[in-house]
């Protein structure tokens, strides 16, 4: 992997103000093509920015310019770059005006029913969807309560799809896609198991039981993984469904972690063209006990990449392990300095997590499968998806040169 890694070096970019434009120069001097990127710059170093809608020129195509906040609320725009070829220097033009034809690339979402009303745990009768994409979490809310559509948020991009479940399990489960279309709309509208049998879009194909699922939040108790089962109440919304990039935002008050009782907030992002979701975590107070995982699967091969001097490390497991029976992939990459300790128990292959002194971590969770409209079928065709990310997380850097 090293010698893939050393392959992608650094983007450099330089801003330059025209009147109501502003041109960036981006250069991959990776020496290896890059496809579907990101570009992400914090509005606060670009201070001259048109007013209102914006959109980027780059090779000619007019792309989306979109207007988002990191977990500690710091103004950025993304705009997607279609793919640069090795050692290519770009020119992407920022002005005002409308990517209309542009495909919408991302979603978000966070639906349920009205008309009904709860008795004890189970909502009852009501058959309509609303979908506010924000909701203060009924204090009676436990799984199968039939309330929330697929039982709590989803987003997805244009190459994978997810959920957690809105309840005291709060797992992260994977929604596989065979098309490149947005999906979630119309999934979960009619029941709870539809979805995990095959459609032609899909189907929910990731075991997660009382595990972590892939991903999912957790404290160590020294034994085991917990999940964010203990809270003082929860709120959940879409701070973002744009073409270009989605988030869910989830606040848990009075997280009981076993060694502290915090407030944790939860941003998760995910991109066009991505199969990658970005998960920051924040807390009030320490957690020294944080972590994450994925399922352990007696069907599957499990491997780690934990190299000093690089920014990234990961776990990852890959075999039969979809409920279809085929093959899926599961990874979680998280930064080698928040790196404690790779573990397990039971039900998990475990890292454990140790936050900065702000109470910040994050990580990004990925899934692959055999069927997916752009097919991950062997260990090396994922392996080859990992060493996608890894090397963009472990070397790619964007500047701005004044």
């Amino acid at each position: 992997m090293k010698n893939i890694l050393a392959l992608i070096s650094v983007f450099a970019l330089s801003a330059t103000v025209y009147g109501q434009s502003v041109t960036l120069s981006l250069k991959n001097t990776s020496g290896k093509e890059v496809v579907d990127y990101t570009a992400e710059f914090s509005t606060a170093k670009l201070k001259h920015l048109p007013v209102g809608q914006l959109i980027a020129v780059v090779d000619g195509e007019t792309v989306p310019v979109e207007f988002i906040r990191n977990i500690d609320g710091e103004e950025k725009i993304v705009f997607p770059i279609a793919a640069f070829k090795a050692d290519e220097t770009k020119k992407a033009v920022l002005k005002a005006g409308s990517a209309d034809k542009y495909p919408k690339r991302t979603y978000a979402e966070l639906a349920h029913k009205i008309g009904g009303h709860f008795e004890g745990t189970k909502y009852v009768g009501g058959y309509s969807w609303v979908k506010p994409n924000y909701l203060r979490v009924p204090d009676n809310f436990r799984d199968h309560a039939y309330y929330i559509k697929y039982e709590g948020p989803g987003w997805e991009s244009d190459k994978a799809a997810f959920r957690f479940y809105l309840d005291q399990r709060n797992a992260i489960d994977v929604f596989a896609k065979k098309t490149p279309q947005i999906v979630l709309p119309f999934v979960g509208v009619d029941g709870y198991d539809s979805y995990h049998e095959m459609a032609d879009w899909g189907m929910d194909n990731t075991n997660v039981g009382k595990a972590l699922g892939l991903g999912s939040i957790a404290s160590w108790d020294g034994k085991q993984a917990v999940r964010v089962e203990k809270t003082d109440s929860v709120i959940c919304y879409i701070p973002a469904d744009g073409k270009i990039r989605s988030q869910v935002m989830t606040v848990y008050y009075g997280w009981d972690a076993g060694s502290v009782k915090t407030t944790l907030r939860s941003l998760i992002s995910i991109d066009a063209g991505s199969r990658a979701s970005h998960v920051e975590l924040k807390t009030d107070r320490p957690v020294l006990n944080l972590a994450t995982g994925i399922n352990k699967d007696a069907r599957t091969e499990f491997f780690y990449r934990n190299e000093k001097g690089e920014k990234w490390s990961y776990i990852a497991s890959f075999g039969l392990q979809s409920l279809n029976k085929d093959n899926q992939g599961l990874a979680v990459f998280v930064r080698t300095a928040q790196l404690k300790e790779i573990t397990s128990d039971a039900l998990n292959h475990i890292v454990l997590l140790q936050p900065d002194k702000t109470g910040y971590a994050d990580y990004y969770i990925l899934p692959t499968w055999e069927l997916d409209w752009q097919p991950v079928v062997t260990k090396d065709d994922f392996i080859r998806c990992i060493d996608e990310v890894l090397a963009r997380l472990n070397s790619i850097e964007l500047r701005i040169e004044n």
